[in-house]
């Protein structure tokens, strides 16, 4: 029954895999874009020494070379689900810095 059940899973994954990674590679740009532009261009990073930029940017670093390698692995769920989350730690990063920003009132 549990086999059968991921290997519909796998399956649809597979159908389905290019949009996935399109969608993946199209927020996470999104995301190292707003990150730069928030925190780089107005200088937080560096008047502050606050660090959680660098560790969101290294993790959506990771994503964005785990989407351009040809590995052949883009079809494995696994591999997507790895770098899948990669995003969400980036993410968890972005907002602390967005966070961190508006406590301090550094906007």
């Amino acid at each position: 029954m549990l086999k059968s059940v991921i290997n519909k899973i796998n399956q649809g994954f597979i159908r389905e895999s290019g949009h996935h990674w399109a969608s993946l590679s199209r927020f996470n740009n999104l995301l190292i874009i707003l990150n730069i532009s928030l925190f780089f261009l107005t200088e937080l990073v560096t008047k502050e020494n606050y660090y959680f930029t660098f560790y969101s940017l290294l993790f959506l670093g990771l994503v964005s070379l785990g989407t351009l390698l040809p590995l052949g692995l883009l079809n494995r769920l696994w591999y997507y689900l790895v770098f899948l989350i990669f995003e969400f730690f980036g993410i968890y990063f972005f907002v602390t810095s967005v966070w961190y920003w508006v406590i301090t009132s550094k906007i």
